[in-house]
């Protein structure tokens, strides 16, 4: 929520304010802008990662859905680590 100049509040659009850098050995590093969320499915928990979302480091070994204003990216049985701060989502991919 955003105040104007006459104390009323109004809402703003924050739709696709995540980046996020993929990075793998095989593909080298991918960038997805303007995303909405992340949702991480992974063996030990569940979690949706958002705009403004607390800083958090983990490791990944599951599924990972990129949600943009566009698609869904699907990342299927992967090994990783993640670092999510400042709306910026890095994911280094574990490969054989």
């Amino acid at each position: 929520m955003k105040k104007n100049d006459k104390n009323e509040q109004t809402f703003t659009d924050d739709t696709g304010s995540i980046k996020v850098n993929l990075l793998s050995l095989k593909n080298g590093l991918q960038e997805i802008d303007k995303v909405n969320f992340i949702r991480i499915l992974s063996k030990e928990y569940k979690i949706i990662i958002m705009k403004d979302y607390i800083p958090i480091i983990g490791e990944i070994n599951g599924n990972i859905e990129i949600e943009t204003s566009e698609s869904t990216i699907l990342l299927e049985n992967i090994v990783g680590y993640y670092m999510h701060k400042h709306n910026k989502f890095n994911l280094f991919l574990k490969e054989d």
